[in-house]
C-alpha cells in the first residue's frame, strides 16, 4: 500500500516537473522570439521601408481604429454599470476622495487595460495567427526567406509595434469613456453632484500610476502580437494545425496578460 502511494506521488511529481520544464522552455522560446524580432528590426539600416511601414499602418488601423466601436460600447457598459456602482458608494463611505481613488484604480488603470487587451486578443491576436499561419501553409513565408527577406522585419515587428501602439491608445480611450462618460451619464440620469467626481479623479491620479499604465499596455500589445506571430509561424504543413495554433495563441495571450498584470500590480504597490 505504501509503495503504491509512493509510486503515485512520484508520478505526480514527475508530471508536475515535466510540465514546469515544458512551460519554462516555451516562455523562453517566446521571449527569445520577441527579442530577436525587435533586435533584427532595430539593427536594420532603415527602421521602416515602404513595405514594413504599410504593414505597421495597416496593423494600427485594424487593431486600433476598427476596434473603436466595440471598445466604445464596452466602455459605456462599464461606465454605466461599474462606475455607477462605485459612485453609489460615495454616500455609504462618506468620503468622495476614496471613491475617486477607487474609480481611477479599478476602472481607469485595471479594467481599461484588461478589457482592451481581451478585445485585442479576440480580434487582432487571432487574426494575426490565422494570417501568418495561412501564409506558412501556402509556403509564402518560405518563398520570402529564399529571396533573402527577413521574416521578423517584414512580418513580426510591424505587427508587434502596431499592436502595442493600438493597445496603449485604446486603453486610454477606454478609460476616458468609462470614467468620464460614466460619470457624465450618471450625472444626467441621477444627480449632477456626481460631476464633481471628475475633478477629484484628476486629483487622485498619481504620476506613478500613469507610468505603470503606459508600461502595462505597451507590454500587453507586445505580448498579444508576439504570441500570435509565434504560433502562426509554428504552423507547418497540415491545415489542422492552423486552428490549433490559433487557439494556443489566444489562450496563452490571456494567461500572460493576466500574469503580467498581477506582477505589475504587486511590484507597483
Amino acid at each position: 500500500m505504501a509503495e503504491a502511494a509512493f509510486g503515485r506521488l512520484a508520478a505526480a511529481l514527475g508530471w508536475t516537473g515535466r510540465r514546469t520544464l515544458s512551460l519554462g522552455a516555451y516562455l523562453l522560446d517566446l521571449t527569445i522570439f520577441a527579442v530577436k524580432a525587435i533586435r533584427d528590426w532595430s539593427g536594420h539600416g532603415r527602421l521602416f521601408n515602404r513595405a514594413t511601414l504599410q504593414t505597421l499602418i495597416s496593423q494600427i488601423i485594424f487593431t486600433g481604429v476598427d476596434a473603436l466601436p466595440v471598445v466604445t460600447l464596452l466602455a459605456l457598459a462599464v461606465g454605466l454599470s461599474i462606475t455607477s456602482q462605485i459612485l453609489s458608494l460615495a454616500q455609504a463611505l462618506g468620503s468622495e476622495r476614496d471613491v475617486a481613488v477607487l474609480l481611477t484604480n479599478i476602472v481607469g488603470v485595471e479594467l481599461s487595460s484588461l478589457l482592451t487587451a481581451i478585445v485585442l486578443i479576440g480580434r487582432s491576436g487571432s487574426a494575426i495567427a490565422v494570417d501568418l499561419g495561412s501564409m506558412k501553409l501556402h509556403r509564402e513565408v518560405e518563398g520570402l526567406e529564399l529571396l533573402g527577406i527577413n521574416v521578423n522585419t517584414f512580418f513580426v515587428t510591424p505587427r508587434v509595434l502596431g499592436a502595442a501602439v493600438a493597445q496603449f491608445t485604446l486603453a486610454i480611450y477606454f478609460a476616458a469613456i468609462a470614467l468620464f462618460g460614466g460619470v457624465f451619464l450618471n450625472g444626467l440620469l441621477f444627480s449632477t453632484v456626481y460631476a464633481q467626481q471628475l475633478v477629484r479623479m484628476a486629483e487622485a491620479l498619481q504620476p506613478s500610476q500613469l507610468v505603470v499604465f503606459a508600461l502595462k499596455n505597451l507590454l500587453f500589445g507586445v505580448i498579444i502580437a508576439a504570441t500570435a506571430c509565434f504560433h502562426g509561424l509554428r504552423v507547418q504543413t497540415s491545415p489542422t494545425e492552423l486552428p490549433q495554433q490559433t487557439q494556443r495563441a489566444i489562450v496563452t495571450s490571456l494567461v500572460l496578460v493576466f500574469l503580467v498584470d498581477g506582477l505589475l500590480a504587486v511590484v507597483a504597490r
